[in-house]
């Protein structure tokens, strides 16, 4: 028996918030379980970045996996993502190339070496969530990237497969997420990461590549790196709720809804660092017109 595939995208924000009950049982105050609200993913202001970062592997992860049953599965119309993007960022377009030399024993007049050379061919998996988390951590410990970054990253990770209809399968995922981690620290950090330090912590991909990636990210989504405060709360609260129980969509509409509340006018910060870097981008981009 064959599963319904939806036919629209879901942001994780949507997709991973656990479902409630129908019926929920009031309790008074002194009868319910604070202990159960604590959380190891910090605050929404200073998120703990490997337990935050780890979640965000495992949305990459489900991402992965979802799109690449749905390109297996011919009998599929592929109108959610586009087959000329999955092209587009093809992690191969932007590796340095790698060959393997094989020596060739010929009997020669003169001195001299034969050889031969073979493009080595990269062979693309479904990542793990420990492959995705190790590919990300080593640039939060080089770069010393902020604990905000792995959220926004997703953010403009999804925006990319929303508005250009990128899949993110196991031949795209490196190269899409290494760049969202790069302007997520450009928008995010007052000392952002240049692009010569990700192309030190990842010698694959050379500084030219990392340049033509991110222009490339960049045009898809059209320039828009704005991001509200609302949306990275529900982001923040979506992440966090992979590993809770049942009632954390009560309590997720309890913090969101609050507009006096400490995490609004924590998120609201996110929005205001948006807001100018739009403005900036908007200004240059004119400017060049």
């Amino acid at each position: 028996m064959k599963h319904a595939v939806n036919e629209f995208f879901r942001p994780s924000s949507d997709a991973c918030t656990p479902r409630i009950q129908k019926d929920i049982t009031y309790k008074p105050a002194p009868e319910r379980n604070h202990k159960a609200m604590s959380n190891t993913m910090g605050t929404i202001s200073r998120p703990n970045f490997r337990d935050a970062l780890r979640r965000v592997a495992m949305i990459i992860r489900q991402h992965v996996v979802k799109i690449e049953q749905r390109f297996q599965n011919t009998s599929t119309k592929q109108s959610l993502f586009r087959q000329s993007m999955r092209d587009l960022f093809q992690e191969d377009n932007f590796l340095t190339p790698l060959y393997k030399c094989t020596m060739v024993r010929v009997p020669m007049a003169r001195p001299g070496v034969v050889y031969a050379m073979k493009k080595n061919i990269t062979k693309h998996t479904i990542p793990s969530e420990t492959e995705i988390y190790d590919f990300a951590h080593q640039l939060f410990k080089s770069v010393q990237l902020s604990s905000e970054c792995s959220i926004v990253c997703l953010i403009y990770v999804e925006r990319l497969m929303e508005s250009a209809k990128v899949p993110l399968m196991a031949s795209t995922w490196r190269p899409i997420f290494m760049c969202g981690l790069l302007l997520a620290s450009k928008v995010w950090q007052d000392l952002s990461s240049w692009n010569i330090e990700f192309a030190t912590v990842y010698p694959q991909y050379s500084l030219d590549s990392i340049n033509k990636l991110e222009v490339l990210f960049l045009k898809q989504i059209k320039w828009d790196l704005y991001i509200s405060s609302s949306s990275y709360a529900k982001y923040y609260f979506a992440l966090r709720a992979l590993l809770e129980k049942r009632d954390f969509r009560r309590r997720y509409n309890q913090l969101v809804g609050g507009v006096g509340s400490v995490a609004a006018s924590e998120a609201l910060k996110i929005q205001k660092r948006t807001e100018a870097v739009k403005e900036e981008a908007l200004l240059q981009l004119s400017r060049s017109m």
